[in-house]
């Protein structure tokens, strides 16, 4: 199911993600799955949103600590509990930046475990530092908050 290949839309050849990274996580299919789409759910561990708002297309916008948008995630495409593809607008420069995309796969493994899988296609140069670090702490904090009930939260002044 996973791979550093995706296909993209119109059968095109295979393109390598400009990021990936999979972890292993203590939770059911069903609590991973919650976590990736329920914007209550995703604010609760996310490293510094504060809050998050459901999008009409099914996918959320993530909120600043001074209820300033971050993030818009705009949900493409879904195969419940196992894929998610994504846009991923970014409003934290403050600047006009293009949007890319990104697929996060879940694969339930033995012992309660699921194996999560994250790539991100298209990172605008100027932000591809930013994004891969956000990647990495939301993850991990995604994964704490999931085995432990702590997500990692940090402070935005000091990111």
């Amino acid at each position: 199911m996973t791979g550093l290949q995706t296909r993209p839309v119109g059968g095109a050849p295979p393109v390598k993600p400009d990021f990936m990274m999979q972890t292993f996580i203590r939770t059911t299919q069903d609590r991973l799955w919650d976590a990736l789409i329920e914007p209550d759910q995703v604010a609760a561990y996310h490293f510094i949103a504060d809050a998050a708002r459901p999008h009409d297309s099914g996918g959320h916008e993530l909120l600043m600590p001074d209820g300033s948008l971050m993030l818009r995630m705009i949900l493409l495409k879904s195969d419940p509990k196992t894929r998610l593809e994504f846009s991923f607008e970014p409003f934290w420069t403050g600047e006009s930046v293009a949007a890319s995309h990104a697929v996060m796969m879940i694969e339930p493994q033995a012992n309660g475990i699921c194996k999560l899988v994250c790539e991100h296609y298209d990172i605008p140069d100027a932000l591809a530092d930013d994004v891969r670090e956000g990647w990495a702490m939301d993850v991990a904090s995604l994964k704490s908050w999931l085995e432990t009930g702590e997500p990692i939260k940090i402070d935005p002044e000091a990111a």
